[in-house]
């Protein structure tokens, strides 16, 4: 009975690895508390499951140990796209519509075009 030794507090549960995953769970919550493509306003939550299996002569229990978290989701992105049906062929294009009046040269020299996908016929 030398390897024995007593749990006395939720750190030394199974050499640690129940602060270790939840310390990992953390992280990930908080880097999603950070990311700028979820609600700011969404609740995160990090689940910690103990089951507890005795034997029949309840002299030892089988631990298991589940860490999970909630992240938020990434919020849609949205964008308006203009949809044009060429009469004569039947072939269908998409717009999208950008800040910035197509064919407009910028400050810089560039000019921006929109996106157009053509799907034709």
């Amino acid at each position: 009975m030398a390897n024995q030794r007593q749990i006395r507090n939720l750190d030394e549960l199974m050499d640690g690895s129940l602060t270790e995953r939840f310390n990992y769970e953390l992280k990930r919550v908080l880097e999603n508390v950070f990311d700028p493509n979820t609600d700011p306003k969404k609740k995160r939550a990090i689940a910690i499951n103990i089951s507890i299996a005795p034997n029949e002569k309840r002299d030892a229990a089988e631990f298991k140990v589940e860490v999970k978290s909630t992240l938020a989701p990434p919020v849609p992105n949205a964008q308006t796209v203009f949809l044009a049906k060429d009469e004569a062929t039947g072939a269908v294009t998409a717009t999208e519509i950008t800040n910035q009046t197509p064919g407009q040269t910028r400050m810089d020299g560039t000019t921006i075009l929109p996106k157009v996908i053509d799907f034709g016929v």
